[in-house]
Formats: C-alpha cells, sequence, structure tokens
C-alpha cells in the first residue's frame, strides 16, 4: 500500500467504514502494575513528552447531534458517531468495562443500511462525511521529536476473521506530508491485553501534526466488506520516549543494568547485597525472561532474544518494583 502526498489522497487510507446516502459538513468536534511501570518509565525519566489527548479515555462530552439527539463523544477526539448520528445510531460509547480508572472506550461495527456497514472508529484528526467514503483529514498539533512506541490496552471480539487496527501518522508540510506513517493490526482478545508498536524508527526530525487512528474493523464498511459485530475496547494508551538514546527510570535504590545497548550477556550489579527477580518483557507484553539476582553482579544471558527494544523491571522478593527500563538487544 503506498501514501502519495497528496492531502486528500493522502488521508484516503483512513477512509474504512463510512458511507452515508447524503453529504454532510465536515465535523471538526472532536490504567494495573503494567501501565504502572510504563507511567514510571514516562514521567520519572525527566523527559517532556508530549502525549495524546484524554489517554485514558476518562473525560467525556454530550454532543447534540444534527436531528437534536444527544450522544458522548471522548473529548478532544472525533469519532465516526459524527457521520452516524443523523440515522440515530452510535458505534462508539462510553464503557465501564476499563483496565483501569472508570472508562474505556467502545467501538462496534454496525449495520447501518442496506449493504452498508459503519465501523467504530475513534482519531485526533478532523472526521469527513461523504456520501461516497468519508475519510478523515489532518490532526492534532504535535511538533516535538518522533516518540520511539505507542502503547497502551485494548480487547477484540471480532466477527468472523475480522481484525481491528490502529495507523499512526506525523503529518508535516501543512498536511501535504506523511513524515511517518506506522500501523498495527489487533487480533481477537478476550482480556486486556497490552499491546506496543515501534514508531519511526528510521525518521528523523519532527511533524507538525498527529493523526492517531483506530476501528473497530479492517474491511470498508462503505463496500459492505466490515464485519458486523466486531467489537473494539481502548484504554490507557501513550506514547514512549527516549530521545537520548535508551533512558532508564531511577529507583530509590542504586542499581546499575548494563551494557545498554546489549550483545550477548547483560550485567546487573547492586551496590551492596540484595536479592531480587529481573523480569524482561517484549513489545507485546509477554515474559520473555525471569532470573533470581542474588550477587552483586549477575550475568543475563540474552542470545536468544530477538533483536529489538524491551522493558525490564528489577522486583524485590515481595515484589516491590526496585527499577524499570527500557533495554535494546541486539545479539
Amino acid at each position: 500500500m503506498s501514501f502519495p502526498q497528496n492531502a486528500v489522497d493522502k488521508n484516503q487510507v483512513a477512509d474504512r467504514g463510512i458511507s452515508l446516502p447524503l453529504i454532510l459538513p465536515k465535523c471538526y468536534e472532536m490504567k494495573n502494575s503494567l501501565l504502572s511501570l510504563l507511567a514510571l518509565l514516562i514521567s520519572t525519566v525527566g523527559i517532556s513528552q508530549t502525549q495524546p489527548p484524554n489517554i485514558d479515555f476518562e473525560n467525556w462530552e454530550t454532543i447534540t447531534g444534527p436531528i437534536s439527539n444527544t450522544y458522548e463523544e471522548p473529548l478532544e477526539w472525533s469519532t465516526s458517531n459524527e457521520c452516524t448520528a443523523i440515522v440515530n445510531q452510535f458505534a462508539v460509547t462510553k464503557s465501564t468495562d476499563a483496565q483501569s480508572g472508570s472508562y474505556s472506550v467502545r467501538m462496534e461495527t454496525f449495520q447501518a443500511f442496506g449493504n452498508v456497514r459503519a465501523n467504530g472508529i475513534i482519531t485526533t484528526a478532523q472526521m469527513i462525511c461523504l456520501a461516497n467514503g468519508g475519510g478523515q483529514e489532518g490532526g492534532i498539533s504535535y511538533t516535538e521529536e518522533f516518540p520511539d512506541s505507542l502503547v497502551g490496552w485494548y480487547k477484540y471480539a471480532p466477527a468472523n476473521s475480522d481484525s481491528a487496527y490502529s495507523q499512526i501518522m506525523f503529518l508535516s508540510n501543512n498536511d501535504q506530508d506523511t513524515t511517518c506513517y506506522t500501523r498495527l493490526d489487533l487480533h481477537a482478545a478476550a482480556n486486556w491485553t497490552r499491546f506496543s508498536v515501534a514508531l519511526c524508527p528510521d525518521a528523523m526530525g519532527s511533524a507538525e501534526k498527529l493523526s492517531l487512528f483506530f476501528s473497530s474493523s479492517w474491511g470498508d464498511g462503505s463496500q459492505g466488506e466490515a464485519e458486523v459485530g466486531s467489537t473494539l475496547f481502548i484504554d490507557n494508551i501513550s506514547f514512549v520516549n527516549a530521545p537520548q538514546g535508551i533512558d532508564e527510570a531511577e529507583s530509590e535504590r542504586t542499581w546499575t543494568v548494563y551494557p545498554n545497548p546489549v550483545v550477548g550477556e547483560l550485567n546487573v550489579q547492586v551496590l551492596r547485597g540484595e536479592e531480587a527477580n529481573i523480569e524482561i518483557i517484549d513489545v507485546t507484553g509477554k515474559l520473555v525472561k525471569k532470573e533470581r539476582i542474588n550477587e552483586m553482579n549477575h550475568k543475563i544471558d540474552v542470545n536468544q532474544l530477538v533483536t529489538g527494544i524491551y522493558l525490564y523491571q528489577i522486583r524485590s522478593l515481595d515484589n516491590e518494583v526496585l527499577r524499570t527500563g527500557k533495554l535494546l538487544v541486539n545479539p
């Protein structure tokens, strides 16, 4: 799939599932242990990292629709409700089934009329509702360096073989250029599951806007391709960034984890004798390695780990988090 630089065509990569037999104007209204680890990584490293808006979906606003109906929207997000409110149907709703906190966002693909189906969509861009397929345009302001990754939590119940997806676009040159594009497919997950996707590994510099998009179905609803009933929940999303390379969150105790990046063997050192466990977690949230640290200079073989970015956490024997950080493995 290519992404032309023309602004209108470029943004059509997002026009999945919005089609109504009328023309509407453009719309501009727009938590637990591993989450705590990610929050610690973001907040204690001392990096001021711009985050997407309302990342825990705790804040909602009431919108008056085009036929004097009302519905709720996640604050500072646009949704496909803007396009389907005219028929008094809503694919995006507030849910009390949250990964943490009080709410998450729920998206469900539904049958609109005839063969037309409407995907549940949320985006930081502006929804465009048109008769023969809509889409999104632009995004919110984002002028920092590109983050390392997007992380968050999801649940997904697909209909048939459907899959949900997210796309992350950083735009520049007055939205004419897609400086960075990343796509993440989300598959069946009955329980809250952590996702993580690396962003812009080869991109340099910064962008002007961020278009962050989630859809309950991959198929184009306007063509009858989306699967009715596919339901996606999203909660607690955030960017993780380490602009100096690999930054680590400091704990109250003095632990040293080196080298970083690591090739072959990782050293974990503590200045005073203390037993603990170290866990290494991959970008999907899977625990890939766990070892007991029972000496002042412990060595860990990482030759079996594939190249990539991992999270590690050192825990005391009573499960207190002593240190957390990011680890780059180059076997």
